[in-house]
């Protein structure tokens, strides 16, 4: 999900501390939240993050960066070497941007395959805590490869998704709503179903 920061970084991870607290109830996978480590065994025996512990890893990694623009993981959830990784970027692509991601794990991952009510309160959870201006997705790390040379590239700039939220002033809301199999407007835009975690590709390739 990426929207425009409305404030300095550290400000923004006060966000991301109260996205993480009302995604917790969501799926077991992520009611406990550690910081990401060199090794198993050391995040095996780190403890739970706090909201002290994620704004000082982002005033860390502002201040010891070189340029404007930064990028962490500060966080997973889940089971080692299977969970949840959180990642967040400052001023990407442009000066201002900022967003978040979330590398589902295996079991959050067929989860939110297995149930749409699911993937829909996640995406509305974010929707609604970040209120993205720019475009927010849930995709999967095995969808086909688009053939940019047959194809052409998507008119956005990020992943394409089975959900995705776009803002109402969005440039490709009115398109979006032309393709989606589902609509649901939350926050300042709207989230998007096209098809299925399977079908998804098929569709946006009409774009």
């Amino acid at each position: 999900m990426r929207r425009r920061a409305l404030d300095a970084p550290v400000s923004e991870g006060r966000r991301v501390w109260e996205w993480i607290q009302q995604i917790r109830p969501l799926h077991p996978s992520l009611g406990l939240w550690r910081p990401t480590a060199d090794s198993p065994q050391e995040a095996e025996q780190g403890p739970p993050i706090t909201q002290d512990y994620l704004l000082q890893y982002i005033h860390d990694a502002q201040t010891t960066s070189r340029y404007p623009h930064f990028s962490l993981a500060p966080a997973f959830s889940g089971q080692i070497n299977q969970g949840n990784k959180l990642e967040l970027s400052f001023n990407k692509p442009s000066p201002g941007n900022a967003g978040i991601g979330l590398m589902t794990g295996e079991a959050l991952g067929s989860a939110l395959d297995a149930s749409e009510d699911l993937a829909d309160t996640l995406m509305h959870t974010t929707a609604s805590v970040f209120t993205p201006n720019i475009i927010g997705g849930l995709s999967r790390s095995d969808h086909p490869i688009k053939n940019l040379n047959r194809d052409k590239p998507y008119p956005f700039f990020y992943v394409p998704g089975w959900k995705m939220f776009f803002a109402s002033d969005s440039p490709h809301y009115q398109r979006a709503t032309q393709l989606a199999t589902r609509t649901v407007p939350v926050a300042n835009g709207a989230i998007f179903t096209f098809g299925t975690p399977d079908t998804y590709p098929t569709i946006l390739n009409q774009w």
